[in-house]
């Protein structure tokens, strides 16, 4: 038997987490995945049921102006191919550019090739193209260090400093 204190830092531990018989501690396993493999850069979607298959998401710029959606989805059962059409429709109900889909589980080659037919995005103001839906397994995150490549907007703004330190003495 397993006890868990703490965060999941291998596959054992993080299997114990997500199947506890307690609903509200499996969506801790969630919430875990999530923000490990963003870096604790994204949002929590803490609905219950009614998420429409969206655990998580954040934004990035794509101009000055301009944002787009990343979606999450984290799952610690059984997977395949259907799971990741319908987590291509909850992206397109979010109108979602990105997808993460993190699992416990290996992907099927089924559940790849649906990934790839998804498409890729083309991200211009880093000149890079992603894959629309990204398969990433908890093993790849603990073992391999997989983690999420790509600024996103509340980094953007840690990061901006105030061009002018004066202050403004009157109206």
């Amino acid at each position: 038997m397993i006890t868990l204190n703490g965060i999941p830092n291998d596959i054992v531990s993080s299997r114990a987490l997500a199947h506890k018989k307690d609903d509200r501690v499996r969506k801790e396993f969630e919430k875990w995945a999530i923000l490990t493999y963003s870096n604790n850069r994204a949002t929590i979607n803490y609905k219950k049921g009614a998420d429409h298959g969206i655990d998580g998401m954040a934004y990035f710029r794509v101009s000055h102006t301009e944002n787009e959606k990343i979606v999450f989805q984290a799952k610690s059962g059984h997977v395949g191919e259907k799971d990741i059409r319908d987590f291509l429709g909850a992206m397109a109900q979010e109108r979602a550019s990105l997808g993460i889909f993190i699992t416990l589980q290996e992907p099927t080659t089924a559940m790849m090739k649906t990934a790839h037919a998804a498409g890729t995005y083309r991200h211009a103001l880093m000149e890079r193209t992603y894959d629309r839906i990204q398969i990433v397994t908890i093993r790849d995150m603990l073992e391999h260090g997989a983690r999420l490549e790509m600024s996103l907007t509340r980094e953007v703004i840690r990061r901006a400093t105030p061009q002018d330190q004066a202050r403004q003495l009157e109206l």
